[in-house]
């Protein structure tokens, strides 16, 4: 006779009853803001959907919008953009649907009932995308924890911020103390306070200064690098950040090149990757 055991029988069980999930995976972010002076021009996400029947389940993306306006502090009600079919997601290498979703500021604008003069260039826009299921079902960032939001393998925020472009004639904008709003890392916790410092040309540093959980915070640092044409930006340490272990720093992102405000996706190399790491500036 062969028995199983009471781990077994739960497993059984899970597999038979516990409802699947499904995620849109961010591969890349190719055009991450708004140009303040051409609606005409699109932001746009790489996504890879996967779903227990790996995209036999997939239906649509639908695309939200909110802006913020910075100045006074408040952000409007959502309203629906568009609607991406499967159709436009063929398949990719992972074996998984993979496509792109765009959306002009001018449509996000009409979304919102805004006209030129509505809004001013340190507002920005948050893009929610749902992923709708041919079963009825919905995901998005309200059904997200952290391990798909921001977890090395599903990469699944669904949320992104999309702020507008300003032609740069330097770094400068990136110089003075920021507050944090994320960390997943967790080096620092919401609402405290980062030194960036400008360098010259397109990059600026975010010291260490303030980190409490590295012995090297006097002499490391994160050097970004502003691709001036669309405000993307490459990261990378001058030192590994010693937590213990030595752990080199690499990442890419986007700036706000009219607000001064810093979103990257970090790696610490061998530990985690696609860290969210967003600052504004005071």
């Amino acid at each position: 006779m062969v028995g199983c055991s009471q781990d077994d029988k739960l497993t059984e069980d899970i597999q038979a009853n516990v409802e699947r999930g499904a995620i849109l995976r961010t591969i890349s972010v190719p055009s991450p803001t708004f140009d303040f002076n051409d609606p005409s021009k699109a932001w746009t996400v790489e996504l890879e959907e996967q779903d227990i029947e790996d995209g036999g389940l997939f239906s649509e993306v639908a695309v939200y919008a909110t802006i913020t306006k910075a100045a006074a502090g408040t952000t409007s009600a959502e309203a629906a953009v568009t609607t991406v079919p499967a159709s436009a997601f063929p398949i990719g290498p992972n074996g998984l649907p993979r496509g792109e979703v765009s959306v002009t500021l001018a449509e996000v604008l009409s979304a919102l009932g805004l006209q030129s003069g509505d809004y001013d260039s340190t507002d920005f826009f948050t893009l929610r995308m749902e992923l709708v299921l041919n079963d009825g079902r919905t995901f998005s960032s309200a059904s997200a924890g952290q391990t798909v939001s921001g977890g090395s393998f599903f990469k699944s925020s669904f949320s992104y911020s999309a702020q507008f472009f300003c032609a740069l004639a330097d770094a400068s904008i990136f110089d003075g103390n920021y507050e944090v709003v994320t960390d997943a890392w967790a080096d620092y916790n919401p609402g405290e306070i980062v030194p960036v410092q400008f360098v010259s040309g397109y990059t600026f540093r975010i010291l260490s200064t303030n980190n409490p959980f590295i012995s090297n915070p006097g002499t490391s640092y994160m050097e970004v690098t502003i691709d001036p044409s669309d405000g993307s930006v490459t990261v990378a340490s001058n030192e590994d950040f010693n937590y213990g272990p030595l752990i080199p720093v690499l990442g890419v992102g986007s700036v706000g090149t009219c607000t001064g405000d810093i979103n990257l996706v970090l790696n610490f190399v061998g530990f985690a990757t696609n860290q969210g790491f967003t600052l504004v500036k005071q």
